[in-house]
């Protein structure tokens, strides 16, 4: 992983897509976050989230394709309000099976700022898997585990 580099042009345009994966969720815009992923693209939870008080907790399961996508995405927007941000970090991207396919790890933090003071409600570990389209470079899989992890 150490020396397992994709081109610097494909990395810059692979971190932009998890910028927005963020800006367009945080703040609502369902139909663009749909957009970053490749048709069939998927998100997957891999455990539920922590339950808090008052607070709905995220399911484990798989959301495949923008239809599904976009239905997952509107029940958050709805649910989040505009005052949840999740941020990526410690991103780093390797190359996949061939020129047009990468994989990327990172770590996602949550913090929730519904009840005023902004509260960190979770963090965990992404796995993503990106192709690249006609259009460019698109999700084509999300895998989310946060702690704690039963």
């Amino acid at each position: 992983m150490l020396d397992d580099f994709i081109p610097a042009e494909d990395e810059r345009r692979i971190h932009r897509l998890y910028a927005l994966y963020c800006h367009h969720f945080n703040h609502g815009n369902a139909e663009n976050w749909v957009g970053l992923f490749a048709p069939d693209g998927s998100f997957t939870r891999l455990n539920p989230s922590s339950a808090v008080p008052g607070k709905t907790a995220n399911p484990a399961g798989t959301t495949t394709g923008h239809d599904a996508l976009l239905e997952l995405a509107m029940a958050r927007r709805e649910m989040f309000r505009g005052l949840v941000r999740h941020q990526q970090t410690d991103i780093v991207l390797t190359s996949g099976k061939d020129a047009d396919h990468a994989d990327g790890i990172s770590f996602i933090l949550l913090t929730d700022w519904r009840d005023g003071q902004g509260l960190l409600r979770a963090v965990g570990d992404c796995r993503a898997s990106f192709v690249r389209l006609p259009q460019g470079w698109r999700f084509q899989s999300i895998e989310l585990s946060t702690l704690p992890r039963p």
